[in-house]
């Protein structure tokens, strides 16, 4: 079943069109209605419907009940791979471009991080471009490496209270240094009884809750979904944490729903996951996470999907976006069309209307928050931002690749009209997104005939009207 994004679960959807379709051609890929299964339909019946922009987020909207998706730099700071601002400030820009709304950093046992510097201009600059950070152990067995003051190497028993202790004033320390959203005192540190006592556990999470600079404890963190359930049922964290974490990195997916439960009513996060095929016919672990119904990802090594001298995000790194990333068929309640720019990767193109029929990328659009409930549309296809040509009644809508963060005219707010339809408000001119006739361009083959504007704020009738349908 196709989970609606929980930011979005006001919207009660009875059937939803699916499709994952790429279309790299200039012209959209299109197919005959009778393709279409009758069963396929979209319901428009979305009580007092309102497209709220995630407050928790300044990202996209997340597929499922995705909440959070962090990406992570721990393995580029443990093998110190980002040495200049550039790498820094162009790895940003990858992650801003993959959208994810946090980044995973490492917390080092005293004196072995490898190049605090670097580290320390990650963390201030990731900070000021609003992610949110969270930290936890560097390697596996992560934990008993800071309590042995270590980072590479065999790691030896930690079963005393002195190592206890050793671990509790590291996270307490670096808490101080580094304010955090989240903290978790592990990284896959086992099962109970392995690496540490389930005393310990407890004690290291009791002993820590509420000493972290308010940052949210999370965990275990562990080795694997069932080891994850051992220690929720064994100790007494989850008195103490706000999410309930794990790693799959067993591949064991069924075990996501006894992981869940365990959790009761915390959010559940994957908490080191990525996309490779392990097995032939297994889904990989990100599929699992979100058809499990997480509600966060950590995307393991996602760094090394951003080139660190140009910035830019490489297919795999695409890829996993498409997966965790909400698009959207923009469709109009009058003409019952489907808006996309009529040049599909030029700038200052027409936006177009096309039939229902079209489905492919250049149709497809994500919603990127900005502020105060405002998104910009940004197209899958041609990464480019719909806006109005001016400022003034009727103007056109184009799509426009380059602007300025301040530049207000790329931002739209949706606002609830009736029977689950809504309003696009531009930011900027104060009108309303308007189709101005029930042409497309399969029918009209000249793009001024099927073109869309803005409208004055005063009109409400159903041309002004638009549903945002989950294309994925």
């Amino acid at each position: 079943m196709l989970k609606i994004n929980r930011l979005l679960s006001v919207f009660k959807v009875l059937s939803l069109l699916f499709f994952t379709i790429s279309c790299s051609t200039e012209n959209e890929l299109k197919i005959s209605n009778s393709d279409i299964d009758a069963s396929f339909q979209i319901t428009k019946n979305f009580e007092n419907a309102t497209y709220y922009s995630p407050s928790s987020t300044s990202g996209h909207h997340y597929v499922g009940n995705l909440e959070y998706v962090l990406g992570d730099v721990k393995q580029a700071q443990i093998t110190n791979a980002l040495t200049t601002n550039s790498h820094v400030n162009n790895m940003l820009d990858g992650f801003e471009e993959m959208g994810v709304n946090g980044i995973r950093i490492a917390i080092f046992a005293d004196g072995v991080n490898p190049n605090e510097t670097m580290y320390n201009y990650f963390y201030t600059e990731a900070k000021a471009r609003g992610f949110k950070i969270f930290a936890n152990p560097a390697q596996g067995h992560g934990g008993a490496r800071i309590a042995l003051g270590m980072l590479n190497g065999t790691v030896t028993s930690v079963k005393t209270t002195a190592h206890t202790n050793a671990l509790i004033d590291r996270i307490k320390a670096f808490a101080q240094e580094y304010p955090c959203d989240w903290i978790s005192p592990f990284n896959e540190d086992d099962k109970t009884g392995d690496t540490w006592y389930t005393g310990q556990m407890n004690n290291i999470y009791a002993g820590l809750h509420g000493q972290v600079n308010g940052a949210d404890l999370v965990g275990p963190c562990t080795w694997g979904v069932p080891a994850g359930v051992d220690v929720l049922q064994k100790t007494t964290i989850k008195n103490y944490i706000a999410v309930a974490t794990t790693h799959n990195l067993g591949f064991n997916h069924d075990s996501w729903s006894d992981f869940i439960t365990e959790a009761g009513a915390l959010p559940v996060w994957d908490s080191e996951t990525n996309n490779n095929v392990k097995f032939t016919g297994v889904a990989t672990r990100i599929d699992a996470a979100i058809d499990a119904g997480v509600n966060g990802l950590v995307l393991y090594n996602s760094w090394n999907t951003i080139n660190k001298t140009t910035g830019v995000l490489s297919a795999s790194g695409q890829t996993v976006k498409d997966k965790f990333t909400q698009y959207y068929f923009i469709q109009n309640r009058e003409s019952g069309k489907r808006i996309k720019p009529y040049d599909n990767v030029n700038d200052n193109s027409s936006i177009i209307q096309v039939p229902t029929t079209w489905i492919g990328n250049f149709t497809q659009w994500e919603l990127r928050p900005t502020s105060s409930g405002y998104v910009r549309f940004r197209n899958k296809g041609s990464k480019m931002y719909l806006e109005p040509e001016t400022n003034n009644n009727y103007a056109d809508i184009i799509s426009n690749l380059s602007f300025s963060t301040t530049t207000l005219g790329t931002e739209w707010i949706l606002s609830n009209a009736s029977d689950g339809y809504s309003f696009v408000v531009n930011r900027e001119s104060g009108k309303k997104l308007k189709s101005k006739n029930d042409n497309d361009i399969e029918t009209h083959t000249n793009p001024a005939d099927c073109n869309i504007n803005q409208a004055p704020a005063s009109w409400t009738g159903t041309r002004t009207q638009w549903e945002l349908i989950p294309a994925n």
